[in-house]
């Protein structure tokens, strides 16, 4: 056994290592961004298709910035098959914007515009959507477990064969939407908005007297 003044060393060597580590990769970070301020957005969005992880969020933080700030605009952009996991893009302007087989776990779009954006096949379990306008979306056969959608306009919006197991839909707009075989186990439905053109998992139109837990039960 070392004595304990070779432990304490050996403790303050190591704290030393993660905070120069540390350190770095908010350097490195810092550079990225400030060499992504000068690329053109159709340039930014194509190195974020050829990336994943933790790379893309420089770059996502610059195209953010340049939205804030110049008044940029990220509508009707093709970030289709792009891997965008955790990445945080709340309060964009993504109307338009197509996500067709994007990987978005865990994002978070929280406040953001998305409608009539295009969701297909995309990848969004544990995504954060809170209060996001997602009017006229078509996230057909999407994966949305565990999603949060509480007070999101879905208003219009196409979710025919998307898996909404566990995801919250607390005070949802559904107005309007097509949930045609949608998967809805232990989904939260407390005051959700729908109306008659609402249509429901088993296909039929909504009514007064809908049973959601005919829906949201587990069912074996």
């Amino acid at each position: 056994m070392p004595p304990k003044t070779g432990i304490i060393k050996i403790r303050i060597a190591r704290q030393a290592k993660v905070l120069c580590m540390s350190l770095l990769y908010r350097l490195q970070q810092s550079f990225q961004t400030r060499l992504y301020r000068f690329m053109p957005t159709e340039q930014l969005i194509a190195r974020i298709a050829k990336n994943s992880g933790a790379a893309i969020q420089p770059l996502l933080n610059v195209l953010k910035e340049r939205q804030a700030f110049q008044d940029g605009r990220l509508e009707s952009v093709d970030w289709s098959s792009s891997q965008l996991n955790r990445a945080l893009l709340s309060s964009c302007r993504l109307a338009n914007a197509s996500f067709v087989r994007a990987q978005l776990q865990g994002a978070y779009l929280a406040y953001s515009d998305l409608r009539h954006a295009n969701f297909e096949d995309a990848n969004l379990t544990d995504a954060h959507l809170r209060a996001a306008k997602l009017a006229g979306a078509n996230l057909t056969a999407s994966k949305l477990q565990g999603a949060n959608f509480a007070r999101a306009d879905l208003n219009r919006a196409r979710l025919v064969a998307a898996d909404l197991s566990q995801a919250n839909l607390w005070q949802t707009d559904l107005r309007g939407a097509n949930l045609t075989n949608a998967v809805m186990t232990g989904c939260h439905v407390s005051a959700v908005k729908t109306d008659s053109s609402t249509i429901l998992p088993n296909g039929k139109a909504n009514s007064a007297a809908v049973d959601w837990a005919a829906f949201t039960s587990n069912q074996d």
